[in-house]
């Protein structure tokens, strides 16, 4: 009897555990479904600004965090972020924090890796953004292995806010950390991607 036994409970736990992979990648299928980083509200305004004399691929402004603060105009969940990292920091995990400053609170917070390549993303909390209120994007490389240059990404030149497109207005940018701050001068390539 307990020969037979052994090997059922073999069984059922394989079977449990073909379930929950299939269950993982269904979620996941799911979430890509309502998370569709292919052609994102941020990036549609960021190509709104490229012009032949203002391309938007600067890798510049070696400070330690890029920032923009924005609003939408109906309530959104922002699911994933994109972002390219400096070429020798797709090993190093940057700081993604947004910031409700209407509410004075930290709504998101956690270190992620991304590509030197292209510009990658990660999928997040789904964290609610609400109408009527002002948040700030930040990502900040602090492990920049004593090489400031490190601390670079890509942005576009842009001294004329707000910027609309869609349910996006982006009021404002900062740059800082071992330097700056330089307010309004530029906006960093922190994609935010709504559900």
């Amino acid at each position: 009897m307990r020969q037979k036994f052994i090997p059922f409970l073999f069984s059922a736990a394989l079977l449990l555990n073909l379930g929950c992979q299939v269950d993982d990648e269904m979620d996941e299928e799911i979430q890509n479904l309502y998370c569709d980083s292919s052609n994102t509200t941020f990036n549609q305004l960021y190509n709104s600004l490229v012009t032949p004399t203002n391309p938007g691929t600067a890798q510049t402004l070696d400070l330690v965090t890029h920032s923009y603060t924005f609003s939408v105009t109906s309530n959104k969940v922002i699911c994933k972020v994109g972002y390219q990292s400096a070429p020798a920091m797709s090993g190093t995990p940057y700081l993604i924090e947004i910031y409700d400053n209407t509410d004075a609170v930290t709504v998101y917070s956690d270190s992620h890796l991304f590509s030197s390549a292209s510009t990658s993303y990660v999928t997040i909390i789904p964290t609610v953004i609400k109408s009527g209120h002002s948040y700030t994007i930040k990502r900040s490389q602090n492990n920049y292995a004593g090489n400031i240059v490190n601390t670079i990404g890509r942005l576009i030149t842009n001294s004329t806010f707000p910027v609309v497109h869609g349910d996006l207005k982006i009021t404002g940018s900062s740059f800082y950390g071992t330097g700056g701050p330089l307010n309004n001068g530029s906006i960093p390539y922190i994609d935010i991607v709504f559900e």
